[in-house]
């Protein structure tokens, strides 16, 4: 049999969702929670691009693959605009280094706090409040390239100022290396902002579209 070559072609499946590029974006907080049991408690934050070319990326993809996972029941689909923070204690099971994660959690509400300047005293109002303060604020994140089974994807895998990454002060992370690309959701490590104390409260939020 001879195919008609006019109507085969190698096309990409129209399942898979085009994949964010690797750079820095302006995101906000659509939902802050927190998972896991103490000492091992981690802030979830649910983010969503707001502002450029790729504002919704991760509703707009979301949706794409619910549909599709819908009708192939092949794969489960996960939000990709998801980002990790452990919470610091020393008493931690998951990590050798607790200090990273203070420094991370640090690195976190420095970021936070300088791209909302606007909101007074917001760690304070964590601290006494709970992380349902972050719902709605603003955050820069940079997203970074990484191959698993010679796939490439994107992931975010660090916070940043959201003004610096409206001035283009913040440069695109380098591709992961392969051999510690795994395609996982843990954030890469951040740099260590303003040192700070304080308790951690669980609480519970709603969606909160932009």
């Amino acid at each position: 049999m001879k195919w008609d070559s006019n109507k085969y072609k190698p096309v990409q499946s129209a399942s898979r969702y085009p994949m964010l590029p690797a750079g820095a974006y302006v995101a906000g907080v659509k939902d802050a929670r927190i998972e896991g049991t103490d000492p091992d408690e981690c802030l979830i934050l649910r983010l969503e691009i707001v502002e450029g070319e790729f504002a919704n990326y991760f509703s707009r993809r979301y949706s794409h693959e619910s549909a599709n996972a819908s009708f192939s029941n092949q794969y489960q689909t996960t939000y990709k605009g998801d980002f990790r923070v452990q919470l610091p204690n020393p008493n931690n099971t998951r990590r050798q280094h607790p200090e990273w994660d203070e420094s991370h959690f640090n690195h976190m509400l420095y970021c936070f706090e300088k791209s909302n300047p606007d909101v007074p005293f917001l760690w304070e109002q964590i601290n006494n409040g709970g992380y349902v303060f972050l719902k709605g604020k603003y955050i820069g994140i940079s997203v970074r390239e990484g191959t698993f089974n010679d796939n490439p994807y994107t992931k975010i895998a660090r916070l940043e100022v959201a003004e610096d990454v409206r001035k283009g002060l913040v440069k695109t992370m380098k591709k992961m290396d392969p051999r510690y690309s795994d395609g996982g959701s843990q954030p890469a490590a951040g740099a260590p902002g303003p040192s700070v104390s304080g308790g951690f409260t669980m609480v519970e939020t709603d969606e909160l579209p932009f």
